[in-house]
Protein backbone atom coordinates (compact mmCIF):
# COMPACT_ATOMS: atom_id res chain seq x y z
CA UNK A 1 0.00 0.00 0.00
CA UNK A 2 1.00 3.61 -0.54
CA UNK A 3 0.75 6.37 2.04
CA UNK A 4 0.02 10.09 2.01
CA UNK A 5 -0.03 12.78 4.71
CA UNK A 6 -3.53 13.88 5.66
CA UNK A 7 -3.72 16.60 8.27
CA UNK A 8 -0.22 15.72 9.37
CA UNK A 9 -1.01 12.00 9.78
CA UNK A 10 0.01 9.31 7.27
CA UNK A 11 -2.90 7.33 5.82
CA UNK A 12 -2.19 4.08 3.94
CA UNK A 13 -4.29 3.55 0.84
CA UNK A 14 -4.67 1.54 -2.35
CA UNK A 15 -6.10 2.45 -5.77
CA UNK A 16 -7.54 -0.01 -8.28
CA UNK A 17 -9.08 0.54 -11.71
CA UNK A 18 -10.01 3.71 -13.55
CA UNK A 19 -13.01 5.94 -13.96
CA UNK A 20 -15.14 8.05 -11.63
CA UNK A 21 -13.72 7.70 -8.10
CA UNK A 22 -15.43 5.41 -5.58
CA UNK A 23 -14.13 5.20 -2.01
CA UNK A 24 -14.88 2.22 0.23
CA UNK A 25 -14.85 3.00 3.97
CA UNK A 26 -14.52 -0.07 6.17
CA UNK A 27 -16.22 -0.84 9.46
CA UNK A 28 -15.12 -0.96 13.08
CA UNK A 29 -11.39 -1.60 13.25
CA UNK A 30 -11.32 -3.11 9.77
CA UNK A 31 -8.33 -2.39 7.51
CA UNK A 32 -8.68 -1.82 3.78
CA UNK A 33 -7.29 -5.29 3.00
CA UNK A 34 -10.53 -6.89 4.21
CA UNK A 35 -12.53 -5.72 1.17
CA UNK A 36 -13.05 -8.82 -1.02
CA UNK A 37 -10.91 -8.84 -4.14
CA UNK A 38 -13.68 -9.99 -6.47
CA UNK A 39 -15.92 -7.12 -5.34
CA UNK A 40 -13.16 -4.52 -5.77
CA UNK A 41 -12.23 -5.89 -9.20
CA UNK A 42 -15.87 -5.76 -10.34
CA UNK A 43 -16.20 -2.15 -9.20
CA UNK A 44 -12.84 -1.26 -10.76
CA UNK A 45 -14.18 -2.04 -14.24
CA UNK A 46 -15.94 1.34 -14.09
CA UNK A 47 -14.36 3.20 -11.19
CA UNK A 48 -11.10 4.22 -9.62
CA UNK A 49 -11.64 2.36 -6.35
CA UNK A 50 -9.97 3.81 -3.26
CA UNK A 51 -9.54 1.68 -0.15
CA UNK A 52 -7.57 2.73 2.92
CA UNK A 53 -6.59 1.82 6.47
CA UNK A 54 -8.23 3.68 9.33
CA UNK A 55 -5.95 5.03 12.05
CA UNK A 56 -4.49 2.21 14.09
CA UNK A 57 -5.30 -0.47 11.48
CA UNK A 58 -3.19 -2.08 8.78
CA UNK A 59 -0.33 0.20 7.70
CA UNK A 60 -1.81 3.43 9.10
CA UNK A 61 -0.29 4.26 12.49
CA UNK A 62 -2.37 5.02 15.53
CA UNK A 63 -2.70 8.53 16.95
CA UNK A 64 -3.23 9.80 20.47
CA UNK A 65 -6.39 11.88 20.13
CA UNK A 66 -9.78 10.32 20.79
CA UNK A 67 -11.08 8.36 17.83
CA UNK A 68 -14.47 9.49 16.58
CA UNK A 69 -16.42 8.85 13.40
CA UNK A 70 -16.10 12.57 12.69
CA UNK A 71 -12.29 12.37 12.93
CA UNK A 72 -12.32 9.39 10.55
CA UNK A 73 -14.49 11.47 8.19
CA UNK A 74 -11.83 14.20 8.22
CA UNK A 75 -9.26 11.54 7.31
CA UNK A 76 -11.35 10.21 4.42
CA UNK A 77 -12.24 13.64 3.04
CA UNK A 78 -8.62 14.75 3.37
CA UNK A 79 -7.44 11.62 1.60
CA UNK A 80 -9.76 12.29 -1.34
CA UNK A 81 -8.46 15.85 -1.53
CA UNK A 82 -4.80 14.81 -1.25
CA UNK A 83 -5.24 12.33 -4.10
CA UNK A 84 -7.35 14.78 -6.12
CA UNK A 85 -10.20 12.29 -6.35
CA UNK A 86 -13.08 14.47 -5.21
CA UNK A 87 -15.95 14.44 -5.85
CA UNK A 88 -16.33 10.69 -5.39
CA UNK A 89 -19.04 8.18 -4.75
CA UNK A 90 -18.61 7.46 -1.02
CA UNK A 91 -19.59 4.03 0.33
CA UNK A 92 -19.35 3.20 4.00
CA UNK A 93 -20.01 -0.20 5.57
CA UNK A 94 -21.27 -0.38 9.16
CA UNK A 95 -19.12 2.10 11.14
CA UNK A 96 -17.81 3.25 7.78
CA UNK A 97 -21.33 4.37 6.94
CA UNK A 98 -21.34 6.47 10.08
CA UNK A 99 -18.08 8.02 8.93
CA UNK A 100 -19.63 8.67 5.51
CA UNK A 101 -22.58 10.47 7.13
CA UNK A 102 -20.19 13.00 8.65
CA UNK A 103 -18.51 13.43 5.30
CA UNK A 104 -21.88 14.29 3.77
CA UNK A 105 -22.61 16.72 6.59
CA UNK A 106 -19.20 18.40 6.94
CA UNK A 107 -17.75 18.02 3.43
CA UNK A 108 -20.65 17.62 0.96
CA UNK A 109 -18.48 18.96 -1.88
CA UNK A 110 -16.32 15.79 -1.87
CA UNK A 111 -19.29 13.50 -2.55
CA UNK A 112 -21.07 12.63 -5.78
CA UNK A 113 -23.35 10.22 -3.94
CA UNK A 114 -23.54 8.52 -0.57
CA UNK A 115 -23.98 4.76 -0.08
CA UNK A 116 -24.82 3.71 3.48
CA UNK A 117 -24.31 -0.05 3.72
CA UNK A 118 -25.59 -1.83 6.84
CA UNK A 119 -25.15 1.32 8.88
CA UNK A 120 -27.03 3.51 11.34
CA UNK A 121 -27.41 6.97 12.88
CA UNK A 122 -26.63 6.27 16.54
CA UNK A 123 -29.45 6.29 19.09
CA UNK A 124 -32.86 6.99 17.59
CA UNK A 125 -35.21 5.40 20.13
CA UNK A 126 -35.37 6.27 23.82
CA UNK A 127 -36.42 2.72 24.67
CA UNK A 128 -33.31 1.32 22.97
CA UNK A 129 -30.38 3.31 24.33
CA UNK A 130 -26.98 2.87 22.70
CA UNK A 131 -24.10 2.07 25.04
CA UNK A 132 -21.70 5.02 24.95
CA UNK A 133 -18.63 2.91 25.51
CA UNK A 134 -17.57 -0.70 25.05
CA UNK A 135 -20.74 -2.87 24.98
CA UNK A 136 -20.86 -5.49 27.73
CA UNK A 137 -21.15 -8.40 25.29
CA UNK A 138 -17.98 -7.22 23.49
CA UNK A 139 -16.03 -6.95 26.73
CA UNK A 140 -17.23 -10.35 27.93
CA UNK A 141 -16.41 -12.01 24.61
CA UNK A 142 -12.91 -10.58 24.50
CA UNK A 143 -12.18 -11.55 28.10
CA UNK A 144 -13.63 -15.05 27.96
CA UNK A 145 -12.38 -16.05 24.49
CA UNK A 146 -9.48 -13.72 23.68
CA UNK A 147 -9.17 -11.34 20.75
CA UNK A 148 -8.61 -13.84 17.93
CA UNK A 149 -11.42 -16.22 18.94
CA UNK A 150 -13.79 -13.31 19.60
CA UNK A 151 -13.24 -11.86 16.12
CA UNK A 152 -13.55 -15.26 14.44
CA UNK A 153 -16.87 -15.95 16.20
CA UNK A 154 -18.16 -12.41 15.68
CA UNK A 155 -17.47 -12.54 11.94
CA UNK A 156 -19.07 -15.95 11.52
CA UNK A 157 -22.16 -15.18 13.62
CA UNK A 158 -22.98 -11.64 12.43
CA UNK A 159 -21.52 -11.21 8.94
CA UNK A 160 -23.02 -14.41 7.57
CA UNK A 161 -26.23 -16.39 7.88
CA UNK A 162 -25.81 -19.76 9.65
CA UNK A 163 -26.43 -21.70 6.45
CA UNK A 164 -23.91 -19.63 4.47
CA UNK A 165 -21.28 -20.00 7.20
CA UNK A 166 -21.73 -23.78 7.20
CA UNK A 167 -21.55 -24.08 3.42
CA UNK A 168 -18.77 -21.56 2.78
CA UNK A 169 -16.22 -21.89 5.56
CA UNK A 170 -13.56 -20.72 3.09
CA UNK A 171 -15.23 -17.30 2.71
CA UNK A 172 -15.66 -16.91 6.47
CA UNK A 173 -12.05 -17.90 7.11
CA UNK A 174 -10.75 -15.60 4.36
CA UNK A 175 -12.41 -12.55 5.92
CA UNK A 176 -11.14 -13.44 9.39
CA UNK A 177 -7.62 -14.05 8.08
CA UNK A 178 -7.55 -10.76 6.14
CA UNK A 179 -8.62 -8.93 9.28
CA UNK A 180 -6.16 -10.77 11.50
CA UNK A 181 -3.15 -10.18 9.22
CA UNK A 182 -3.79 -6.42 9.31
CA UNK A 183 -5.55 -6.10 12.65
CA UNK A 184 -5.38 -3.19 15.06
CA UNK A 185 -4.02 -4.10 18.46
CA UNK A 186 -6.64 -4.64 21.16
CA UNK A 187 -6.39 -1.06 22.42
CA UNK A 188 -6.97 0.43 18.99
CA UNK A 189 -9.76 -2.02 18.22
CA UNK A 190 -11.57 -0.93 21.37
CA UNK A 191 -10.96 2.73 20.50
CA UNK A 192 -12.73 2.05 17.20
CA UNK A 193 -15.59 0.36 19.05
CA UNK A 194 -16.01 3.40 21.28
CA UNK A 195 -15.94 5.72 18.24
CA UNK A 196 -18.79 3.70 16.72
CA UNK A 197 -20.77 3.68 19.94
CA UNK A 198 -20.43 7.47 20.38
CA UNK A 199 -21.65 8.21 16.85
CA UNK A 200 -24.79 10.36 16.76
CA UNK A 201 -26.34 11.88 13.64
CA UNK A 202 -30.01 10.88 14.03
CA UNK A 203 -31.06 14.50 14.55
CA UNK A 204 -29.04 15.75 11.56
CA UNK A 205 -29.93 13.32 8.79
CA UNK A 206 -32.33 15.86 7.27
CA UNK A 207 -29.32 18.04 6.46
CA UNK A 208 -27.85 15.45 4.08
CA UNK A 209 -28.49 16.67 0.54
CA UNK A 210 -26.44 14.34 -1.66
CA UNK A 211 -28.20 11.43 -3.42
CA UNK A 212 -28.22 8.53 -0.95
CA UNK A 213 -28.55 4.78 -1.33
CA UNK A 214 -29.33 2.70 1.77
CA UNK A 215 -27.99 -0.82 1.16
CA UNK A 216 -28.94 -3.63 3.54
CA UNK A 217 -29.15 -7.42 3.75
CA UNK A 218 -32.59 -8.68 4.71
CA UNK A 219 -31.01 -11.08 7.24
CA UNK A 220 -28.96 -8.38 9.01
CA UNK A 221 -31.10 -8.76 12.11
CA UNK A 222 -28.57 -9.52 14.86
CA UNK A 223 -28.74 -7.05 17.75
CA UNK A 224 -25.19 -5.70 17.78
CA UNK A 225 -23.59 -2.82 19.68
CA UNK A 226 -25.78 -0.15 18.12
CA UNK A 227 -28.89 -2.29 17.61
CA UNK A 228 -30.38 -4.07 14.61
CA UNK A 229 -29.09 -2.83 11.26
CA UNK A 230 -32.31 -3.46 9.33
CA UNK A 231 -34.14 -1.15 11.76
CA UNK A 232 -31.36 1.44 11.64
CA UNK A 233 -31.38 1.37 7.84
CA UNK A 234 -35.14 1.99 7.79
CA UNK A 235 -34.56 5.04 9.99
CA UNK A 236 -31.90 6.36 7.62
CA UNK A 237 -34.24 5.83 4.69
CA UNK A 238 -37.08 7.69 6.39
CA UNK A 239 -35.01 10.68 7.48
CA UNK A 240 -32.66 11.35 4.53
CA UNK A 241 -34.56 13.24 1.88
CA UNK A 242 -34.99 11.25 -1.33
CA UNK A 243 -32.99 8.25 -0.11
CA UNK A 244 -33.33 4.99 -2.05
CA UNK A 245 -33.31 1.50 -0.52
CA UNK A 246 -31.73 -1.62 -2.01
CA UNK A 247 -32.02 -5.00 -0.28
CA UNK A 248 -29.59 -7.88 -0.79
CA UNK A 249 -31.78 -10.96 -0.36
CA UNK A 250 -30.57 -13.74 1.90
CA UNK A 251 -27.64 -11.71 3.24
CA UNK A 252 -26.62 -10.78 6.77
CA UNK A 253 -24.19 -8.00 7.77
CA UNK A 254 -21.38 -9.08 5.44
CA UNK A 255 -23.08 -9.08 2.05
CA UNK A 256 -19.93 -7.70 0.42
CA UNK A 257 -18.32 -11.08 1.17
CA UNK A 258 -21.28 -13.46 0.92
CA UNK A 259 -22.93 -11.85 -2.14
CA UNK A 260 -20.15 -9.94 -3.95
CA UNK A 261 -21.68 -10.16 -7.43
CA UNK A 262 -25.14 -8.99 -6.37
CA UNK A 263 -23.63 -6.26 -4.23
CA UNK A 264 -21.33 -5.02 -7.00
CA UNK A 265 -24.27 -5.00 -9.43
CA UNK A 266 -26.36 -2.93 -7.00
CA UNK A 267 -23.52 -0.43 -6.51
CA UNK A 268 -22.78 -0.11 -10.22
CA UNK A 269 -26.47 0.32 -11.04
CA UNK A 270 -26.57 3.18 -8.54
CA UNK A 271 -23.38 4.91 -9.65
CA UNK A 272 -24.30 4.56 -13.33
CA UNK A 273 -27.57 6.37 -12.64
CA UNK A 274 -25.75 9.25 -10.89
Amino acid sequence: MRSVEVGGHPIAYDLTGSGVPLVLIAGTGYPGATWPRDLVDALATRHTVLTFDHRGTGATPASKEQYTTRLFAEDAAGLLAALRLEPAHVLGHSMGGRVAQWMALDHPHVLRTLILAASGPGQFRDDRPVTRGVPIHTAVGLIEHGYERYMRDHIRETFFTPEFARAHTDVVDALHDAFWRNKPDVENYLRHVVARQLHQTADRLGEIRVPTLVLIGDRDTAAMGTGVHTEQSDYLLAHISGATKKVIAGAAHGFFWSHPRETADAILEWTSAH
